[in-house]
């Protein structure tokens, strides 16, 4: 199958096929970059290391998945009953929630020995992670399994913001005012530019090129946060020559829309799952699905899709890409503001409608820092008593999709109590989803400190 092998294929129109192993190795990033990754908060990695469990939501019963905890049994038991397929679970021995999940799995030779019979009786078992980077590699050359993505140095590639402008310029798609600058003194000067000379802009946007998840991005609207954030990238930087940022005007916009590609190993472009995204500055919290968009603009983003598409295949890549863009107040669309070559958060819940059927649905993310550790029990009943958890029936209500990421507990060297609630509103209606989404929230200020 593998000249054959298509990911889409696999998880909707050919699930009886083939079997996958999957690993969310979230913060692929890092092995990308050599950023420093400033302050770190303990309790807030475990929660972001803990949404490697939103990755059931694609599995097929026959597949494989690999976690570093079991989730919870009160969680499980609800994804069956939705209907979702709940596949082996397979976690490292004497996982810690810190450590990076490839390095727990390098680190088991039990867990290597498992995967290797696993994929010396199965000639079509394929390794899925959620990027490539040295460590996964490294996974398939000892258990003889077939990574399914492009080479490591290949991803580090498409995830720089900067080779993503250049992808945009030399398809001719329309790009943000700005360029690339390789000084404190370029930075000053192009900002001057944006904010000074037609189309004015009131904010400006400093990248780092391999930032992720909101880091490395700088919002400045004055010369004070312009001096403030020079001197917070100087100092991450750490006196390296060779650093460049992408500064661009801070658009207003319509909407932050985020299209999926999938580029197979024979080239075959697949453009899935367009959604409008919600975002809290630069930060993600949720999607809509499906995008109130008209439909000439879906045939665009479509088009944008395939031809980006081919084009990174042309650069040696395959696998799941997700593309943020977005639609300004001026109706102009810009195709590409970043591209992530990698699986992304908005990529698990991409095909949650062959479960849902048709259903107007919002996923919403919210971070929590009650003063008690609450567990996925303790919220399902909360929602259940309100009258808004999801009837397995009707699919109608709240559907909280992780259960490891909540605060249930405190460890030891952490921050206090803070986790994160992934939750989807499913209804008929966009008005029955904006009702529940104000209650939703409502409940979720109450775990918050």
């Amino acid at each position: 199958m593998e000249n054959g092998f298509n990911l889409i294929s696999l998880i909707t129109t050919e699930r009886s096929k083939g079997t996958i192993v999957w690993l969310c190795n979230i913060g692929a990033e890092k092995y990308w970059s050599n950023l420093s990754a400033g302050v770190v908060n303990r309790q807030e990695d475990i929660a972001v290391n803990r949404m490697e469990e939103m990755n059931l939501l694609i599995c097929r019963e026959q597949d494989i998945i690999i976690l570093r905890e079991m989730p919870d049994e009160d969680y499980l038991s609800n994804l069956r009953k939705m209907g979702f397929s709940i596949p082996t679970i397979l976690s490292p021995e004497n996982a810690d929630l810190l450590t990076p999940i490839s390095e727990l799995v390098l680190r088991d030779e039990g867990l290597l020995n498992k995967l290797k019979e696993a994929a010396e009786k199965n000639n079509d078992l394929y390794f899925n992670p959620y990027g490539v980077t040295h460590l996964e590699e490294e996974i398939a050359q000892k258990t003889g399994m077939r990574i399914m993505g492009a080479p490591s140095h290949i991803n580090a590639k498409i995830n720089d913001k900067i080779f993503n402008r250049e992808i945009s310029e030399k398809l001719g798609l329309t790009v943000c005012e700005g360029r690339v600058c390789n000084s404190a003194d370029e930075i000053r000067e192009e900002y001057d530019k944006l904010t000074n000379s037609k189309p004015f802009f009131s904010k400006v946007i400093i990248k780092e090129p391999k930032g992720a998840s909101g880091k490395g991005l700088y919002i400045v609207d004055s010369k004070e946060k312009l001096e403030s954030s020079l001197r917070m990238i100087a100092r991450f930087s750490r006196g390296r020559t060779d650093s460049k940022w992408l500064v661009e005007g801070w658009y207003n916009k319509k909407g932050d829309i985020n299209y999926q590609i999938y580029v197979s190993p024979d080239g075959e472009v697949d453009v899935f799952s367009i959604k409008e995204q919600l975002l809290r500055d630069t930060v993600y919290i949720g999607s809509k699905m499906p995008p109130e968009l008209e439909q000439r603009v879906l045939d665009s983003y479509m088009e944008y899709g395939q031809k980006i598409g081919r084009y990174l295949y042309e650069t040696g890549f395959t696998g799941v890409a997700g593309i943020d863009s977005i639609i300004t107040e001026q109706d102009v669309c810009i195709p590409i503001i970043e591209i992530n070559g990698r699986f992304t958060l908005s990529t698990y819940i991409s095909f949650v409608n062959q479960i849902l059927k048709d259903k107007k649905i919002l996923s919403r993310y919210f971070r929590l820092t009650p003063e008690k550790t609450v567990n996925y029990t303790d919220i399902c009943s909360k929602l259940e008593n309100e009258g808004l958890l999801i009837n397995s029936d009707n699919k109608e209500g709240i559907f909280v999709y992780t259960s490891g990421t909540l605060p249930y507990k405190l460890h030891e060297g952490t921050d206090g109590s803070v986790g994160r609630v992934f939750t989807l509103i499913v209804s008929d209606s966009w008005e029955n989803v904006n009702v529940l989404n104000s209650k939703l929230e409502k409940i979720m200020e109450a775990y918050s400190k």
